[in-house]
């Protein structure tokens, strides 16, 4: 019998924000991340938002500032940089497409992306202190040596990343 592929989830809450996030490892290796965001258009605003994997499964909303606790982008391996923000983006494992928010505070969303595994392996979001999903304030525009505003600013959302079992 065929073994199956490994899949996980995340629910995402922040104030006034709620989502769930599934992830699926396909036959080629790639992690499909899909599913829907909704929230308070005030303050989960229409257009893009960074989203990206961070580095550890805590997600501590008061903390300050929120959600730190997550850690920066997952960015595993001998040459990782995770902090600051700034020395490897936008090439940190954990930078994904940005989620793209309606007027009315919704996101549906579906990447694919061959940076993470769900399996055990040197870039497997199942490390030692485990992942999480971090939705910011504002865009990411994917720039390299840009600041840590433009990679998102704030973080207004967060969900740790847990196997289906």
């Amino acid at each position: 019998m065929a073994q199956s592929l490994p899949t996980a989830q995340t629910y995402i809450e922040g104030k006034d924000i709620t989502g769930t996030l599934f992830f699926i490892e396909r036959k080629d290796g790639s992690v499909q991340i899909k599913g829907e965001i909704q929230g308070d258009p005030a303050i989960l605003t229409p257009g893009l938002h960074g989203l990206h994997i961070h580095s550890a499964g805590t997600c501590d909303p008061n903390a300050q500032p929120a959600f730190t606790t997550s850690g920066g982008h997952f960015d595993p391996g001998p040459f990782g940089s995770e902090v600051p923000v700034e020395a490897n983006h936008p090439y940190h494992l954990g930078d994904l497409p940005n989620l793209i928010v309606s007027e009315d505070g919704y996101a549906k969303y579906n990447v694919v992306t061959s940076r993470v595994t769900l399996r055990e392996s040197p870039v497997s979001v199942f490390d030692d202190n485990g992942s999480a999903i971090i939705i910011h304030q504002f865009q990411d525009l994917q720039i390299a040596q840009g600041e840590a505003s433009q990679a998102g600013g704030g973080r207004i959302a967060c969900g740790v990343i847990t196997y289906n079992t």
